[in-house]
């Protein structure tokens, strides 16, 4: 826990996923609220999507964040804002009308579970 999903459109070839969950997973561990092994990324690229009505120039990044409950209304705004800092402080110049997202969820403390397995060095 948190758990951060990053969706984007496949119109966006300039957008590097990799460097984006870096920054976003730092800004969270940066937060204080997270324990820095404890943030999990990952990326989805939108082959089929659709914005409005129009068939192109429209691009959107969508961030995700689920956390454990507990966190009151203006920690959970201030996370998304960290997010969207993050995500705008690597997106470089796009060839589409971009709309970056971001939400924090909870995640169901009542049936989330977790165990961490560590490597063996045999």
């Amino acid at each position: 826990m948190p758990h951060v999903t990053l969706q984007y459109t496949v119109n966006l070839p300039e957008f590097n996923p990799g460097a984006t969950m870096r920054a976003i997973n730092q800004a969270l561990a940066d937060s204080g609220h997270f324990d820095e092994e404890a943030i999990k990324s990952r990326a989805l690229r939108l082959d089929d999507y659709r914005i409005g009505t129009a068939d192109s120039g429209r691009a959107f990044i969508h961030v995700q964040l689920k956390v454990l409950p507990g966190r009151d209304d203006a920690t959970r705004k201030r996370l998304a804002e960290l997010i969207l800092a993050a995500l705008a402080s690597v997106l470089p110049e796009v060839s589409a009308t971009t709309q970056l997202c971001v939400e924090v969820d909870e995640l169901d403390a009542r049936t989330y579970t977790k165990r961490v397995i560590d490597a063996r060095n045999d």
